[in-house]
């Protein structure tokens, strides 16, 4: 497999890891970006025998982190709340474009007002559907703090969806 396979392939994940992060879509294409070309130059040091997946996924969100603390006095660029989970689905089908659209937003609008702990390892559980030892491999957390960290997570986010009425 090629490098260029690996982007093709792994592309929307990174992206959207990073918009979901950082709610802003030129970040996140920094990010992305940035990500791929780390791992381009240290691909040689990567080890073969694991899943490339939460390797890229674990340059992404630290570059996302990274860019995101650089730009915290940008603020007027940040994509609406409620856009910062969106990400183009090339197998969009009429059900799924049926779903209740402000269950969806209310759901994106408190993962994007979490703290960043927290927003991280929803983005990568829930949302890149990793499983909890992969998160803890992306983050360099254990796997029982990856745990509680989603346990506090869902905590929050059920307090910020009370309020949403959803």
């Amino acid at each position: 497999m090629t490098f260029e396979d690996i982007v093709r392939e792994h592309q929307d994940a990174v992206y959207g890891a990073a918009l979901r992060i950082l709610g802003d879509r030129d970040a996140a294409l920094d990010a992305a970006h940035q990500a791929f070309i780390k791992a381009y130059r240290s691909i040689a040091s990567y080890d073969r025998s694991r899943p490339i997946r939460p390797w890229l996924l674990r340059i992404a969100v630290n570059e996302a982190i990274s860019i995101g603390r650089s730009r915290t006095r940008e603020r007027s660029r940040q994509a609406p709340e409620a856009d910062a989970a969106l990400v183009a689905d090339r197998a969009a089908t009429p059900e799924r474009e049926t779903l209740d659209r402000e269950s969806r937003e209310a759901i994106r609008s408190a993962v994007a007002r979490l703290p960043e702990l927290y927003r991280v390892v929803v983005v990568l559980r829930y949302f890149n559907e990793l499983s909890v030892d992969e998160v803890a491999a992306v983050t360099g957390r254990s796997p029982s703090t990856v745990g509680v960290q989603l346990l506090r997570a869902r905590q929050l986010l059920r307090k910020g969806m009370e309020g949403s009425g959803v």
